[in-house]
């Protein structure tokens, strides 16, 4: 009698033991793994929003990338000096940010593809000569924003002795020192200008197109198991292409 009761209950037992099982299945492959990653203010691209919150495309698409990847990411806006120093030391797993830094090349690793370029340019006011590359910029006064970097790409220029450079730490704040006559040129990027620009009125200023570089996802090498994150990306990407290089 009592095999013939543990006969029928041991479907029950079995049953039971897979739906559970199951449901365990099921809430580990919903826990994604997170990756720790910052982004500088870059707006409108990259930029935290009113409410505190990462915001513009490029961290949209990027979160739609990462997920699409199998994993989630935590933003942190991040000084860039700081950025360099977390990737260098593994307290960051990526960064959206510049292509092919040559002061990450040793600590980091980057995927496949790249975005949208970014554009360096020379704002002046019409008045002014046009520029047509970085060694132009030489002996003249610079307004550049302050934090950025510039990929170290202004170093001729800020070696010569008659480069003087002024800063500012807004892209509006460098577009009215600009109009005031504190500087020949200001070296900065096309998105947040063309942004700046949208909130005043300054038809006096002009550019003059500088130099380029891609964005990409740049990885850091302490991240445990880096290499397969990136694969993951990687295939991960063709399903994003449209909506991050354009």
């Amino acid at each position: 009698m009592p095999l013939l009761g543990l006969h029928r209950i041991l479907p029950v037992i079995i049953a039971g033991m897979m739906l559970l099982t199951a449901a365990a299945w099921a809430d580990e492959e919903g826990q994604r793994p997170v990756l720790k990653g910052a982004y500088i203010e870059f707006p409108p691209l990259t930029y935290t929003s009113g409410q505190g919150e990462p915001a513009g495309p490029y961290m949209e698409a990027t979160n739609r990338l990462a997920r699409e990847a199998g994993y989630e990411i935590e933003w942190r806006s991040l000084p860039i000096d700081r950025i360099y120093l977390y990737l260098r030391k593994g307290k960051l797993d990526l960064w959206l940010g510049s292509q092919g830094v040559p002061a990450l090349s040793d600590s980091t690793l980057e995927p496949d593809f790249s975005f949208r370029k970014i554009r360096l340019q020379a704002y002046h006011l019409h008045g002014t000569d046009p520029v047509a590359s970085i060694l132009d910029l030489r002996g003249h006064h610079l307004i550049l924003i302050r934090g950025y970097t510039y990929m170290n790409r202004l170093d001729p220029v800020m070696k010569a002795k008659e480069t003087r450079v002024d800063q500012a730490s807004t892209h509006q704040a460098a577009l009215r020192m600009l109009k005031a006559g504190r500087g020949d040129y200001l070296l900065d990027f096309e998105a947040p200008v063309t942004q700046a620009l949208e909130r005043l009125s300054l038809p006096e200023i002009t550019h003059s197109p500088i130099t380029t570089w891609g964005t990409t996802l740049v990885f850091s090498r302490k991240t445990e198991d880096v290499e397969h994150i990136i694969r993951d990306f990687e295939g991960a990407w063709s399903e994003e292409a449209h909506s991050l290089r354009r």
